[in-house]
């Protein structure tokens, strides 16, 4: 009976406290208790970045190196799985993970921030400057290291063809220090270049296609009046020096007998017509026609050109073959209408002005 008592009393001592111990281990957990972080879980940092070796758990001390796709750059090229104390429990250091970076030569620092992939070269927001023959561009470096013996060109985009021809821009520009100016040799107008800042062998820092503005067109060709039908033409002009978006059309029509003016027309026509029909077409008759090719930026030079059309000086019908006489006799009740026919329609005489202009 005495064996029990005490057996009993040991349980009732002792229970509690093994309780109170069972209830510390969760708490002191939770309080972050002693422990050595000797490993590094895999940076959450730019998703483009390429790390060698390419590992989700990395070891104290290990160095991994760092990449990023053509013409970008990490902000540290190699970085280190390292340790710091958190705090002190029990008098015991508590360690968490981090990293420590370098770039190039330079000495490890604590990584503080993300690590991203950057653009080695950029060109300044704001001053790009495009005309009809000039390309510029203000450009720095944001890695020394990775922007020496940096070379710039200007090419064509792709290959041009007739009637647009344009010829192929040669040589290299050498680009020196963080930041400059780069210019590309005179181009022609509404053409695609490609700009392209490189360091040799292959890596491609800047490259951009850009088009060249627009100017006025070159005039039109091939202008001729149809005698037979009174219709001038002209050739279509193609969209080398910019956009076609229309022609203007000038006509000035005067008497070869008297030089007064029998008509005056200021047109302006679609890009998809080249031809028009004058209101008046009439024989011995001095036309002075210009046609100008539009483009946004304005009208181009003219195709000028005088025509001269033969025959009497009494107009027939534009469109007929004969001509009507009325001679009636007041001493008989009869009318005689004799018809006279025309041998030929006006015939026209030109002479190009546009050498003159």
């Amino acid at each position: 009976m005495a064996l029990q008592f005490l057996a009993l009393t040991f349980l009732l001592v002792h229970f509690p406290l093994l309780a109170a111990q069972g209830e510390e281990e969760p708490d002191s957990l939770v309080q972050g208790a002693p422990q050595e972080t000797e490993t590094c879980q895999r940076p959450r940092w730019d998703p483009g970045l390429h790390l060698a070796p390419d590992l989700q758990e990395y070891k104290k001390n290990e160095e991994v190196m760092l990449s990023c796709p053509e013409g970008l750059q990490p902000s540290y090229t190699h970085v280190r799985c390292s340790r710091e104390v958190q705090t002190i429990i029990h008098g015991k250091p508590v360690y968490r993970e981090l990293w420590l970076g370098r770039a190039s030569s330079s000495s490890w620092i604590r990584i503080r921030s993300r690590v991203e992939c950057v653009e080695v070269l950029v060109v300044v927001p704001g001053t790009l400057e495009v005309s009809s023959t000039s390309i510029k561009l203000n450009w720095t470096c944001s890695f020394p290291d990775a922007c020496q013996h940096m070379q710039a060109t200007c090419r064509l985009a792709g290959p041009s063809s007739s009637p647009c021809e344009a010829e192929e821009v040669t040589g290299v520009e050498l680009l020196h220090g963080q930041m400059g100016t780069f210019t590309c040799p005179p181009l022609q107008p509404f053409t695609d270049y490609t700009v392209t800042i490189s360091v040799p062998p292959s890596t491609v820092l800047f490259s951009w296609v850009i088009r060249t503005k627009e100017t006025v067109p070159q005039k039109p060709e091939q202008l001729q009046l149809d005698s037979s039908t009174g219709t001038l033409r002209w050739k279509a002009l193609p969209s080398c020096q910019g956009e076609i978006v229309g022609y203007q059309l000038n006509i000035t029509a005067r008497a070869l007998q008297d030089g007064g003016f029998l008509q005056i027309e200021r047109l302006r026509l679609s890009s998809q017509t080249t031809e028009h029909r004058l209101l008046t077409y009439s024989p011995s008759t001095r036309y002075v026609v210009a046609v100008r090719g539009l483009t946004a930026v304005g009208p181009g030079a003219a195709s000028l050109r005088v025509f001269h059309t033969n025959g009497p000086e009494t107009s027939g019908p534009p469109d007929g073959c004969s001509r009507l006489v009325l001679n009636a006799s007041p001493s008989q009740g009869t009318a005689v209408l004799p018809l006279h026919p025309i041998s030929q329609l006006p015939e026209a005489v030109s002479w190009d002005l546009s050498p003159l202009m």
